[in-house]
C-alpha cells in the first residue's frame, strides 16, 4: 500500500463500495449504516478507533462484519440471522438489519472487541479456477511433478485445488468426480488451455494463524468471512470442506518469511517444479515478512535449473481486478498470466501457452 494511511471511516466507505460492486447489497447496506453510526460517534467509532494504524490494509471492516456473522452462524444472534441467507434468513432491503447489527454489537461487546483484533482468515475457494489455470500452464511448460508451497493458506483449501474439477468448455483438469465444479462461466473468451497432465507430488502450507477446518470452530471461522448473501460462495465452501475431510493437508503455524526460508533453504526440489503460491495475501503481510518471502524465493531461484525450476505464482490486487502473475527461474522472468475478479470469477487469460 502507498500514500497516506486510510482512516477508519474511509476504510468503511471503500469496503461498502467493494461490497456493492462485487455482489453483496446486504453488506453494502449494513456498511452504510455503520458509517452513519461512526459519524455520530456511536458504538462503531468506540469499537474501531485505535485498533489499527492501517485499517484499510488490515481489512478492519471485514473483521467487524465477520464478528457479527460468526455469532449469527453460531446461533447467538437470532435477530440478525433472520436477515442473512447464510443462516436461513432473507433480507427484504430494509434498514432493520442495521439496527439489529448495532444492537448485537452493544450486547456482545467483548466478542466484537476481541474479534476486530483477529486477522482476516479467508481461503476463498473461487480463486481456485485461476490458480488451476496457472498450475496447468506450469506443468505444460516444465513437464515436471509439482512441489507446491502455499503461504497465507488459512485452512489450506486452495492447496487441494487439483481435487476440484475445472472445465472451460474446451478443456478440463482436476478430479472428474469432484463435488466442486468450476464450469465455463468462470472464464471469459479465449480461456486457458487446461489440457495435459498435472501431478502434484507434494503440498505444503503455512499460515500465521492456521484454521483447522475439521473443527466446528474452524468451520465457523471460515464461513464467517464469506458474505452472507452470496450463497453460491457458501456452497463452494461446503464442497471444499467435504474434499478437505478426504484429503488432509497440514497447515503449519509460522510467519511466511521464516517458513519459506526454512523450506527453501536447499533450493528447489530436484526434478520437480517447485511452486510458491498465494492469493490475496500480500497486503496483509508485514513489510519485514514480505522482504523475507522475496529473499527466500529469489535465493532459491538462484539455485534453479531447467530440470528443477523455481516458480512464484500469485493472485494479488491490481486495481479494479487482481492479476495472476508468474515469476520463473532460471532467469527470473515475470509475466502476467491473467486478470481476474477478486473472488475468482471473470478470468481473462492473457498468457500464450508454450
Amino acid at each position: 500500500m502507498s500514500g497516506e494511511p486510510v482512516s477508519v471511516r474511509e476504510s468503511l466507505v471503500r469496503q461498502a463500495q467493494s461490497c456493492r460492486s462485487i455482489g453483496s447489497p446486504l453488506y453494502a447496506s449494513v456498511l452504510s449504516g455503520l458509517i452513519d453510526n461512526y459519524d455520530r460517534g456511536g458504538v462503531t467509532a468506540a469499537l474501531l478507533d485505535g485498533v489499527s494504524s492501517q485499517p484499510q490494509h488490515d481489512a478492519l471492516p471485514l473483521r467487524y462484519l465477520a464478528c457479527a456473522h460468526r455469532l449469527a452462524l453460531a446461533g447467538r444472534a437470532a435477530q440478525l440471522a433472520r436477515h442473512f441467507p447464510s443462516c436461513g434468513g432473507s433480507w427484504d432491503g430494509s434498514a432493520a438489519v442495521i439496527d439489529d447489527f448495532l444492537t448485537l454489537v452493544t450486547s456482545e461487546h467483548n466478542e466484537f472487541h476481541d474479534g476486530v483484533r483477529r486477522n482476516v482468515q479467508t481461503n476463498e475457494v473461487g480463486r481456485a479456477a485461476v490458480l488451476a489455470s496457472g498450475f496447468v500452464e506450469i506443468a505444460r511448460r516444465h513437464r515436471r511433478p509439482i512441489d507446491q508451497l502455499e503461504i497465507g493458506s488459512a485452512a489450506g483449501l486452495l492447496s487441494r485445488w487439483d481435487h476440484f474439477r475445472f472445465n472451460t468448455g474446451s478443456s478440463q483438469t482436476g478430479d472428474p468426480a469432484s463435488p466442486l465444479v468450476f464450469g465455463p462461466a468462470w472464464w471469459q473468451e479465449s480461456p486457458a488451455d487446461l489440457g495435459g497432465s498435472v501431478v502434484v507430488a507434494r503440498r505444503r502450507a503455512s499460515d500465521i494463524m492456521p484454521i483447522d477446518i475439521a473443527t466446528v470452530d474452524g468451520r465457523l471461522t471460515s464461513m464467517s468471512f464469506v458474505w452472507p448473501d452470496q450463497t453460491a460462495r457458501f456452497e463452494r465452501l461446503a464442497a471444499a470442506i467435504e474434499i478437505a475431510s478426504q484429503h488432509p493437508v497440514e497447515v503449519e503455524r509460522s510467519d511466511a518469511g521464516d517458513w519459506l526460508n526454512h523450506r527453501l533453504h536447499h533450493g528447489p526440489t530436484p526434478g520437480h517444479a517447485t511452486v510458491v503460491f498465494h492469493s490475496i495475501v500480500w497486503q496483509y503481510l508485514p513489510a519485514a515478512t514480505r522482504y523475507q518471502v522475496r529473499r527466500a524465493i529469489t535465493n532459491a531461484g538462484k539455485r534453479a535449473t531447467v530440470d528443477s525450476p523455481m516458480l512464484w505464482l500469485r493472485m494479488e490486487p491490481a486495481g479494479v481486478h487482481a492479476d495472476l502473475q508468474l515469476t520463473t527461474w532460471p532467469g527470473g522472468e515475470n509475466e502476467v498470466l491473467a486478470h481476474v475478479g477478486y473472488h475468482g470469477a471473470d478470468i481473462r487469460w492473457l498468457a500464450a501457452s508454450r
